[in-house]
């Protein structure tokens, strides 16, 4: 009687353990997938618009560089103050890493925001091109 019961503990904790281990291993995918979901539409769109304050300071540096005025300095100045929504996607960046995202991840999310704003291929190719 007695080695009944200690086989069927024996067998209940073994049954607990795989239960442990499964679920152990599911967890973490379903909460990375559950972060993208939740996070994407706010980090692809934090991400175009930092693409966007880039692009814009860009072009306003090339332009002051070109030709030197009070207006080409005034369009330098306001991409600048543009550039704060870089410091809010990499807030948002970071924010996603400390909660269990990686880089694999966050590079899905920002081509899936980039494949987002673009119809085309064109399109693609344009959001990818810097232009001197």
């Amino acid at each position: 009687m007695r080695s009944i019961s200690l086989r069927s503990n024996w067998v209940r904790y073994a049954l607990v353990l795989a239960c442990g281990v499964i679920i152990g291993q599911m967890i973490p995918p379903l909460w990375v997938w559950g972060v993208i979901i939740a996070a994407e539409p706010a980090y692809q769109e934090a991400t175009y618009r930092c693409d966007r304050s880039m692009r814009a300071h860009l072009l306003a540096k090339q332009k002051l560089e070109a030709d030197p005025s009070a207006e080409t300095v005034r369009a330098l100045e306001a991409s600048e103050v543009a550039l704060i929504d870089c410091q809010d996607y990499d807030l948002m960046r970071k924010r996603l890493m400390l909660i269990g995202l990686d880089e694999a991840a966050l590079g899905y999310m920002a081509l899936k925001a980039i494949e987002a704003k673009a119809t085309d291929l064109q399109d693609v190719i344009e959001i990818h091109e810097i232009r001197y």
